[in-house]
This record gives C-alpha cells, structure tokens and sequence, in this order.
C-alpha cells in the first residue's frame, strides 16, 4: 500500500514558500530539473543504441595507395619541390637533374644532383664504363630548403675547383 503524500499547496503557499526559501520548494525544483535531465539521457542513450545497430562498424584499414603504371593521372615522375629546382638553377644551372629519395624510417631525405656531361669532373676512362656524376647527400627535413642550397654552394665550389685544375673558366664563378 502506498503512502499519502505530502498535502498539496495552494498557489498562495507555494508562492510564500518560494519568497521564504522554503526546503521542500527548493527540492521539488531540484527534483523537477533532474527528472528532466534523466528524460535527455534516456533519449539519447536510444537513440544512440537505436543507431549502433542499424550501422555496422567499418574497419579501419590503412593500405599504401600504389598507382597503376598506366595511370596518367598520377605523376610518373619522384616529386620535386619547386623551391628545391629553382636553387638548384640559381646556383648551378637548369641543366643538373634532381633526384629526391624519401625514406618513411628516417627523418633526412637523400637529395642528389645529377651532374650534366658537359660540367661534370668524371674521368673519360670512368665516362666510357658509363659512370654518371651524382653527387648526393643526405639532408634533415629540419634544414630543408638550407640544406639543398648548402649542398648545391658546395658542388658549385667542387666545380669550381675542377675547372680551375684543369686551367679552364668555370662557369660558376658569379
């Protein structure tokens, strides 16, 4: 069996109560917002529940994207940045090739310069085994653009030094 509850107030009590501080006031308040708050939750928890089964989880996959040698999409070529080219052409000359390799366990990639036959200090014995002049180096990613350009001044001071053994002109002496 149930137990009476508490005597409902008229409007004039419970206004009176309210301007006093009334305790009982302040609970029923208290309870009121609670009551609506659990009423949120419990919407929410359906919803989310309601929304777990009708969507069936995905897993996650993380495969290495690896292009079709067909795709003309993709560039063919190793990626090199521009900034990269253009010191390579103010130091040395737009004839010197660029080869960039990356390497995912590392933090340095290797940037080489492929020396053109015409500049290059390759003996005419090696030139004829087909030996090419690449000069390469490893650079941190921290030193970046700094570290091509402190690479391209020293090839350009090795050439520089050839031409000068073999009592030629360079042409990087500007």
């Amino acid at each position: 069996m149930a137990k009476p509850g508490p005597k409902p107030k008229s409007k004039e009590e419970k206004e009176a109560a309210k301007k006093n501080g009334d305790l009982g006031v302040k609970m029923d308040q208290m309870i009121s917002g609670l009551n609506t708050v659990g009423g949120a939750l419990e919407k929410l928890i359906d919803l989310q529940t309601v929304g777990a089964e009708k969507v069936a989880p995905q897993e996650e996959t993380k495969e290495k994207f690896n292009p079709k040698l067909d795709d003309e999409t993709y560039p063919q070529d190793e990626y090199i940045p521009k900034n990269y080219r253009k010191i390579v052409d103010d130091l040395l000359s737009d004839e010197f090739g660029i080869k960039i390799t990356d390497f995912d366990d590392r933090t340095d990639f290797q940037f080489a310069i492929i020396v053109p036959e015409k500049y290059s200090s390759v003996t005419p014995e090696d030139k004829a085994k087909g030996v090419e002049d690449i000069r390469s180096r490893m650079i941190p990613r921290s030193l970046g653009e700094n570290g091509v350009k402190e690479w391209c001044k020293l090839i350009r001071q090795n050439l520089n030094k050839h031409y000068s053994e073999e009592g030629m002109q360079s042409p990087f002496t500007n």
